[in-house]
Parts: C-alpha cells; sequence; structure tokens
C-alpha cells in the first residue's frame, strides 16, 4: 500500500501542473528532431489510453529526456530563447499534464482531484525523467527571460509573474518529493543534485521571500536524507541565498 507521504508526493506533481554527447556527428537539429518526434509519439499515444511501461513511445522518449537532460545548452541541444522553450520544455509539460489528467476528463467534478493524485501514483515511474526534463528545461530558459526583459520589467509584469509562480511551484514541488522517503534514494538524490545544478537559474526569477521560504525546505528535506545526500542539498540552498536579487526577483 503506498503511504500518505508519498500522496504528498502526488500531490506536489499536480501543483506543478497548475502551472547524448555530439561525438558522433549528430547535428542539433537532428537531436532536437528526435526529441520532438519521440515527445509527439507518447502524446498520441496517451491520447489512446494509459500505455504500459514497456510500450516503445515510453521507452523511445524516456531515452531521448534523459538524453536532453544530459545535453540541454549544448551543441547538441542548443537552446534558442522562446523557439527551444516551446518546443522542448512545452512536450515535457504536455506529456506530464497527459499522465495526471488520463481519464479524468469524464468524471464528475468532484472526483477530478482525487483521479489525478491516483494517476501520478500509478504513473511516477514513467513521468519522473519527463518531470525532471521539464524543470531543468524552465531553469536553463530564465536566464534568456531575464536578457529579454531586465530593461522592461514593469511593461511585462503580469507575464513575468506567472513565470515566478511556476518556476516557484516547480522548485517547491520537487523538494516535497525529494524529502519523501517513499521515492527510492536513487531518485531522491537525482532530484537534489537536478536542483544544485539549476537553483541559481531559477533564483534569478524568484524574490527573496520565496527563496527564503525554499531554503526553509532544503533544509527539512536535508534532515530527511542519507548522510552522504546532505551536502547536495546544502548545494541547493547555497545557490537559492547566494543568487544576486535583480530586476525580475525585485519586481
Amino acid at each position: 500500500m503506498r503511504s500518505v507521504l508519498f500522496r504528498s508526493s502526488a500531490c506536489a506533481i499536480v501543483v506543478l501542473l497548475a502551472a547524448c554527447d555530439n561525438s558522433g556527428g549528430t547535428s542539433a537539429e537532428d537531436t532536437t528532431a528526435g526529441f520532438t518526434t519521440a515527445a509527439d509519439a507518447l502524446v498520441a499515444t496517451l491520447q489512446a489510453g494509459a500505455p504500459a511501461a514497456s510500450d516503445p513511445a515510453v521507452v523511445a522518449f524516456e531515452a531521448e529526456a534523459d538524453k536532453a537532460l544530459r545535453t540541454l545548452g549544448t551543441p547538441a541541444l542548443p537552446l534558442n530563447g522562446f523557439d527551444s522553450y516551446d518546443a522542448l520544455c512545452g512536450k515535457t509539460a504536455t506529456i506530464v499534464s497527459a499522465y495526471v489528467n488520463l481519464g479524468v476528463d469524464q468524471l464528475p467534478e468532484a472526483s477530478k482531484a482525487e483521479a489525478m493524485v491516483r494517476n501520478v501514483t500509478q504513473y511516477l515511474d514513467q513521468m519522473f525523467t519527463p518531470l525532471l526534463f521539464s524543470t531543468h528545461c524552465t531553469a536553463a530558459h530564465l536566464p534568456f527571460v531575464e536578457e529579454e526583459t531586465v530593461d522592461d520589467v514593469s511593461g511585462q509584469a503580469a507575464a513575468l509573474l506567472q513565470i515566478r509562480g511556476g518556476a516557484h511551484q516547480q522548485v517547491t514541488g520537487l523538494l516535497q518529493m525529494a524529502g519523501d522517503p517513499i521515492l527510492d534514494a536513487a531518485r531522491r538524490r537525482r532530484i537534489v543534485d537536478l536542483l544544485g545544478a539549476d537553483a541559481a537559474s531559477f533564483a534569478i526569477i524568484l524574490s527573496l521571500a520565496q527563496r527564503q521560504e525554499l531554503a526553509a525546505m532544503v533544509d527539512t528535506v536535508k534532515a530527511s536524507l542519507p548522510d552522504a545526500d546532505q551536502a547536495a542539498a546544502d548545494a541547493v540552498k547555497a545557490e537559492l541565498t547566494a543568487a544576486p536579487c535583480g530586476p525580475l526577483c525585485q519586481m
């Protein structure tokens, strides 16, 4: 039986939705095309119902998403502003949302939230890598958002605050999952390592109050981690709290 703690992780993913190396000569276009083709195939499969973990579309996208986690922002999978944000981050957000919402539309409104939590519980194995990539992809694009808007924060405040809210929910949700001992140690460490790599990028858009809130969450998560992983949690907190507070942070 799943624990109550796992339910909190499932709810965290629902909240998130309210918001290969290149040595073989593969071109950036081919790498991006491979990712988006695999993503589109999985979305199409999900439209017909829940696929098994062994379904070729699931297996193919898991491989592409894992590769993309390692190569995003390199010549193998370059960033291209809002174009790559839509083509890459948007794809994984769509996939995670599709898993969460499997069969939900046919239910009465009062039953939908519970069904979404059940879906996350059942399909977390298949959602885990796309979920991590979606968060990593958002973080990778936030420096671009800062560069594009730093001279016009007031004129785009509503849109920027929406981005801030989504980024805050992503980090909050992953921290809740990292602190849930029902998840295996390797996955919890993978979450903390990813947040350590991306915390400084997320800090660009977060307010000081949000950073302080997340730093306190990190302390709670750290207490639940094995001793060998606690330094990784410290790295997340250090990146969140040490980053300067620029125009986006101050808005």
